[in-house]
């Protein structure tokens, strides 16, 4: 069995020349009076300090809440106002449809005393004018005719 020592204590201060022990222990007492009165003002100034924070967490919770408040409200005046501002683009929109409608056109038209044509539209005949040729799904020339077309461009072009 394995046994621990315990440290050493302290030997006791021996008091000084001329003083007995009762003479060394009066002092102590007399420097422990003034610790114990200040420390009750040690404990006062805390729980001022702590009272003082207390408070200013307190007002700045509640100012924190006002704000959120006041921005909530505003947020709802926004979207009050967001739903009407749809709620007239609906109806714009819906009476743009109305006025493009063709029915509504030709009553216009003919409200302007303006006739429907009897037959389609037909091209004009002018004499030397060359006629358009006729749409075979090709794309254009212009590409390929850019040196006659654009002289100015020079060789960048394709």
């Amino acid at each position: 069995m394995t046994t621990i020592a315990a440290p050493p204590r302290r030997a006791r201060s021996a008091p000084a020349r001329g003083q007995s022990r009762g003479q060394n222990r009066a002092p102590a007492r007399a420097k422990a009076a003034p610790r114990a009165a200040a420390h009750p003002l040690a404990i006062g100034r805390v729980g001022v300090l702590l009272a003082v924070v207390t408070v200013f967490a307190l007002v700045t919770a509640v100012v924190f809440h006002v704000v959120l408040a006041q921005h909530q409200m505003e947020l709802d005046r926004l979207n009050v106002q967001i739903a009407n501002e749809q709620r007239v683009y609906e109806q714009r929109r819906l009476t743009s449809s109305l006025l493009a409608s063709p029915q509504r056109v030709i009553q216009e038209a003919e409200r302007l005393g303006l006739v429907v044509p009897p037959e389609p539209a037909q091209y004009l005949w002018v004499p030397n004018a060359p006629m358009p040729k006729a749409d075979d799904g090709s794309t254009a020339e212009t590409i390929t005719d850019w040196s006659k077309t654009k002289p100015s461009l020079g060789p960048q072009q394709p």
